[in-house]
């Protein structure tokens, strides 16, 4: 896919309160695309539409499968693929799937927007586990989140984890993790992700909080 980086606003859409972010994240390809999809999704949802909550059921289908398993979600993860691209899912194809679906489990049941821009997956374990890592089980979530080795295992924490937040209500931006997952599968990077959401933890600050291109390698 060819990277483009854009600054993208709060849609400002819905009414319902959620957390302000610190800085507007600085998205790429794989990261607008679900930032689109997941705001008008999540529009539709806040408002009560039964298509919409049809949908969030079929993504929550799909948080297991791999992509493209599951075709009643297809027009939601769909992502470009190149013309090289061989029989198995791209790093984007992953990424896309694995953050939409996710969302998906975020939602589920809660009335206020669980996708909210600039909240890191790191800030938003802070906000889970307390400022004095006063819950050892929820911490221990977040270590085997953040020592994962290869992205099915990523993706098999997050499963586990994402609900977590759901269940405190706490809020996350799944457009910056579709982003980090992109990057987390280029060689040499895994490290450099996990780095970041470990910062986010700690709120070391960065400048920008955003990933760095998912071309480097």
């Amino acid at each position: 896919m060819t990277t483009k980086q854009y600054t993208i606003s709060p849609d400002g859409s819905s009414t319902a309160p959620h957390p302000k972010a610190s800085q507007k994240p600085v998205l790429h390809d794989a990261g607008l695309l679900v930032h689109k999809r997941i705001s008008g999704l999540q529009n539709r949802v806040i408002g009560g539409d039964p298509r919409a909550r049809g949908a969030l059921a079929n993504l929550r289908r799909a948080a297991s499968k791999e992509p493209g398993e599951i075709a009643e979600i297809w027009e939601l993860t769909q992502v470009d693929v190149p013309d090289h691209a061989g029989d198995a899912p791209t790093r984007e194809e992953i990424a896309v799937h694995t953050a939409i679906t996710l969302y998906a489990l975020h939602q589920q049941s809660r009335s206020q927007p669980m996708y909210c821009q600039g909240i890191g997956l790191g800030r938003a374990a802070r906000r889970l586990v307390g400022p004095d890592d006063g819950n050892s089980s929820l911490r221990a979530r977040f270590n085997a989140l953040v020592t994962s080795s290869t992205v099915t295992e990523l993706r098999h924490h997050l499963r586990t984890f994402i609900p977590l937040l759901r269940t405190n209500e706490i809020p996350m931006d799944h457009a910056m993790l579709a982003d980090d997952i992109v990057q987390f599968q280029r060689p040499g990077q895994a490290k450099t992700v996990l780095l970041r959401w470990a910062r986010q933890y700690y709120s070391v600050p960065q400048e920008p909080e955003s990933t760095s291109s998912p071309e480097s390698a």
